[in-house]
C-alpha cells in the first residue's frame, strides 16, 4: 500500500526564475501598493486551487476583490488590459466563487478588477491602471 509523502523540495512561494515571472511579481506588487493607498485591504496574494490563480485578492468595503494584474514592460504586444478577454474573465469570476466557497466568504459581495502596469524603461513611475467590474 503506498504511503503519502509530503514533498518537501518544494517551497510554496518559489522565487520567481525567468524575466517573465519576475516582471510580473513586480507588477503585483506595484498593483497591491496602488489599491491599498486607494483604501482596499489585501486579504492574500497568489491564492491557487486546482483550477488556476487568482493574484490578488482585496476587500473594498464589504466587497471581496479579486484582482488580475497584468505587467507589460512595453507596448508591443498592446496594452496591459488588452490581455485579458471575456473568457478569462469569466474564469477569474468561477475561481473568484471558488475562493469564497473555499474560504467562507459567502456573504459578502464579490467582484471581479483588473490591474495593468506598464513599467516603460526610463520612466521614472510605472503606468498603473484599474478597471472596475471586469466580470
Amino acid at each position: 500500500m503506498p504511503t503519502h509523502q509530503p514533498n518537501e523540495a518544494r517551497a510554496p512561494h518559489q522565487a520567481p526564475t525567468s524575466h517573465n515571472q519576475s516582471l510580473g511579481a513586480r507588477g503585483e506588487r506595484i498593483a497591491a501598493d496602488y489599491l491599498i493607498a486607494r483604501g482596499l485591504i489585501l486579504i492574500e496574494r497568489n491564492w491557487r486551487c486546482t483550477y488556476g490563480e487568482l493574484d490578488l485578492i482585496m476587500r473594498d468595503g464589504e466587497t471581496c476583490v479579486a484582482i488580475e494584474v497584468k505587467t507589460r514592460s512595453g507596448t508591443g504586444f498592446g496594452s496591459p488590459l488588452e490581455a485579458i478577454t471575456a473568457r478569462k474573465a469569466a474564469r477569474l469570476r468561477r475561481l473568484l466563487l471558488e475562493w469564497a466557497g473555499t474560504t467562507g466568504n459567502r456573504g459578502r459581495g464579490l467582484r471581479v478588477d483588473a490591474v495593468g502596469v506598464l513599467l516603460l524603461p526610463g520612466a521614472a513611475e510605472p503606468h498603473v491602471e484599474h478597471l472596475r467590474a471586469i466580470a
